[in-house]
């Protein structure tokens, strides 16, 4: 990503390599650091950058440093990564920075000045130098930078940056050419005791990554600090990445990535760390923040960097959430980290305030790494298990068939019911296999049911991450030839407060699953994301009304409204209806009124193991 040209000995050669690099480094955001002796050869700079350099050391200059050198390189990579692709939605990113100006090529009095960058520099008069205000400002040598980096843009590269000090401070000055205009960009630079290895970077967003992170903190912790740790996601990205694709989403978090790096060096003078976790979620750690101006912090940071945000000119609203987390002299720099991020999956959850102060010990955060660590050996042990919960038919009370549920029967901490486990299994990222392993296990033992049970049905359920797998489709197929039981007597369950990425692809192969025999349901209707979306697109043939729903059925009449609408909708879409958690006998013969199927819930059974459920099964047949 940097190459490093030493022209002080063998100038012809070195200029030679730089203008051999130049022709591919334009495109492809590789950063061209020449090292020079301009004692011997004063016109040797200017060579350079003609020559197509995008930055020099000059060890003339008794301050020379050659690793502050090589991390200016670096945020320039950071800045171009993905070349010509990138360069051409950079414009997309000046807009969502609000330190920034911009000229026309032909008229420096064509000039534009955002309202922050006149606040935040007041004793530059703007007004009298549009254009050149801050160049004014610059030393000697910087100037010859902003020279060097102009011609640059002139010569027909897409950007370049130049370091230099602003009002007192380390800046680095992004410049973009678009449609006939020099656009700048002013980011601040962390002090150079936060600057770690700085190939621990993460690739899309440039900022630090989880390893980097992990290090700055322990060394915080170990020097006696208590950080702050603030873990800020996009609670609905997975909707963004849908309506404005794939690129859209990676667009979105180097935006929001370059701007909770701005904003954070703004708000904070101390020492600090800004990084991208993974996917959506990035972190902000502060050293010795007073607890007492955390949550005025995270409020104004949030609000700085999410408002007003567009993508490829087109206003979107992310809905961000953050997860808080202290140090103190018992902290580990995991646990820390594993506090805030938990903080943040329960402001994630709920609908309440959108910063989440972590209560979790040191022992909570101790137990959930430990079942992170155990699961795999789990499931190879066969301590994870299926219960059967039985769904009836509301108006005789005949039992038609089961849903399978997934419980980890753990040595020591007992039976660990399903929300337990599917968020350790997320965390521990073995989604997919535990998935399998339960369709697998749940079907063999459906299939070893008695003969006399063969009319009964078993319901499985299956996520939008299932569903995203391409093999899906001929695994399922396997398992059910493979545990001999029959296609037309098993139905998917589809999670539906989980977004299915691509709705299209899905509905095909659920299609030819349906075709096979198999049915579909919609689970928790009425409680994600594109309930109506799922029932146009989807080939369905039940649906499932949440708990949520079913536990205000037998209350007042308006109580009853959103019930009987959705098995009203059902119906005219010649659908089945299934209630889950039907508790009292209020509740059933309310049901009954409105027409509803089936109903499963403890009015009549609990899940029961599988030995339970088949003597169960075998009383009521």
């Amino acid at each position: 990503m940097i190459a490093v040209i030493d022209a002080r000995r063998a100038a012809n050669d070195a200029l030679k390599a730089i203008v051999e690099l130049s022709t591919s480094a334009t495109e492809g955001g590789i950063a061209i650091l020449a090292l020079v002796d301009s004692s011997g050869n004063s016109q040797i700079v200017q060579q350079c950058y003609d020559s197509g350099a995008t930055h020099y050391l000059d060890f003339a200059d008794p301050g020379a440093d050659l690793s502050l050198s090589i991390k200016y390189a670096y945020r320039y990579v950071e800045n171009v990564r993905g070349g010509a692709e990138r360069a051409r939605h950079e414009q997309s990113m000046l807009t969502s920075a609000d330190l920034q100006w911009s000229m026309a090529l032909e008229s420096v009095n064509e000039s534009w000045v955002s309202d922050s960058l006149s606040k935040a520099i007041p004793h530059i008069d703007f007004k009298r130098y549009p254009a050149t205000g801050i160049y004014r400002e610059l030393s000697g040598e910087e100037r010859k930078r902003v020279r060097g980096a102009m011609g640059r843009l002139r010569d027909g590269a897409r950007q370049a940056a130049v370091p230099h000090q602003l009002d007192g401070r380390a800046v680095l000055h992004h410049l973009h050419e678009e449609a006939g205009r020099i656009f700048g960009r002013i980011e601040y630079l962390a002090s150079s005791e936060d600057v770690d290895d700085w190939t621990g970077r993460d690739l899309l967003s440039g900022l630090r990554n989880t390893a980097a992170a992990r290090f700055w903190i322990r060394r915080k912790l170990e020097a006696g600090s208590h950080p702050t740790l603030i873990a800020i996601g996009i609670k609905n990205f997975r909707m963004i990445n849908a309506a404005f694709g794939r690129h859209a989403g990676d667009q979105l978090l180097r935006i929001v990535g370059h701007r909770l790096m701005d904003q954070t060096q703004r708000q904070y003078a101390g020492s600090q760390l800004v990084a991208r976790l993974d996917g959506q979620n990035f972190l902000v750690a502060l050293e010795d923040l007073q607890s007492s101006k955390i949550s005025d912090f995270a409020n104004d940071l949030i609000d700085s960097v999410f408002l007003g945000l567009q993508l490829e000119g087109r206003p979107i609203n992310p809905v961000a959430r953050a997860g808080v987390a202290i140090g103190n002299k018992d902290s580990s720099e995991k646990t820390l980290i594993r506090k805030a991020v938990l903080a943040l999956a329960e402001a994630t959850a709920a609908d309440a305030l959108p910063i989440n102060f972590s209560t979790v010990t040191e022992a909570d955060v101790h137990l959930e790494e430990v079942l992170e660590d155990q699961l795999a050996g789990a499931m190879g042990r066969g301590e994870i298990v299926i219960a059967f919960q039985p769904q009836i038919k509301v108006d005789t009370g005949q039992l038609m068939g089961a849903e399978a549920l997934a419980r980890w029967e753990h040595p020591g901490y007992g039976l660990l019911g399903a929300s337990t486990l599917f968020a350790v299994a997320e965390r521990a990222g073995v989604m997919e296999s535990l998935s399998a392993q339960i369709h697998k296990q749940a079907l063999t033992l459906a299939a070893g049911w008695p003969k006399s049970l063969g009319f009964l049905r078993l319901s499985i359920n299956v996520t939008a991450g299932d569903l995203a797998v391409s093999a899906f489709e001929g695994n399922m197929k396997k398992l059910v030839a493979n545990a001999g039981f029959e296609p037309h007597r098993l139905t998917l369950e589809i999670t539906e407060s989980e977004l299915i990425g691509n709705l299209t692809a899905s509905a095909n192969m659920l299609q030819r699953l349906r075709t096979a025999g198999v049915r579909i349901a919609i689970d928790d209707f009425g409680t994600g994301y594109s309930s109506l979306s799922y029932l146009k697109k989807l080939p369905v043939d039940y649906l499932k009304i949440d708990s949520g729903l079913t536990g205000d059925i037998s209350g007042s009449a308006k109580d009853q409204v959103v019930v009987r609408s959705i098995i009203d909708m059902a119906h005219s879409l010649d659908l089945s209806v299934i209630a889950e958690g039907v508790e009292t006998e209020g509740q059933l013969e309310a049901l009954a009124e409105l027409g509803c199927e089936y109903f499963q819930g403890f009015l009549r059974s609990g899940p029961l193991s599988p030995d339970e459920f088949e003597a169960y099964a075998l009383r009521s047949n």
